[in-house]
């Protein structure tokens, strides 16, 4: 986790979550002290991984924040409140999906929680990965198929035709599969089209 942003009026919480931080998972966190901030930064800046809220901000509570930041970036919340003031804010917390932590906790507490959301974003960040690559190649595979289509429809090929052409134009013209399929469709569109 790289980009980890503290929101904090308290200025000994704040050095402590800083340094906690950045001992922690040797990454230098952003710091701000209100909601307004926060925001201002977060639209800067939507790649933010971990927001650390610590209420109450001088602006508001903080909880509003955390609803934004859930509901405007990709960034996990992490919303430390008073022990008292968990039992108001845990339903609406649970449905957003901010992580409460009730004040005082444990260093070890916070260490294991962080960890958890370090690890379960890089696995979800890896299946995304992989989701991506396979769209791509869906639709190349798509693309490939248009034209093969085209060709077989505008130029009377068989399908079998349709593909060694496609493959032949691909490797005269030193390009991608895909690549070629899109030329070939652009071609056939201005002529038939």
């Amino acid at each position: 986790m790289e980009k980890v942003l503290i929101i904090s009026s308290n200025k000994s919480a704040s050095e402590a979550l800083v340094k906690f931080i950045r001992e922690s998972f040797r990454c230098t966190p952003m710091l701000v002290e209100s909601a307004y901030q926060a925001k201002t930064h977060l639209d800067a800046d939507p790649s933010v991984e971990l927001a650390l809220i610590n209420s109450p901000l001088m602006d508001e509570s903080g909880f509003e924040l955390a609803e934004y930041i859930i509901d405007k970036t990709a960034a996990n919340c992490i919303f430390i409140i008073k022990e008292e003031n968990v039992e108001k804010v845990s339903e609406r917390a649970e449905k957003y999906g901010i992580l409460i932590v009730a004040r005082p906790f444990s260093r070890s507490l916070l260490y294991q929680l962080v960890k958890t959301m370090d690890i379960a974003l890089n696995r979800s960040l890896k299946l995304y990965r992989e989701n991506q690559r396979l769209e791509e190649k869906i639709r190349e595979i798509q693309t490939i198929d248009k034209a093969k289509f085209m060709l077989m429809e505008y130029k009377g090929m068989t399908e079998e035709e349709a593909h060694s052409y496609l493959e032949q134009y691909a490797m005269n013209k030193r390009k991608k599969k895909s690549i070629a399929a899109l030329e070939l469709i652009d071609k056939i569109n201005e002529q038939y089209l």
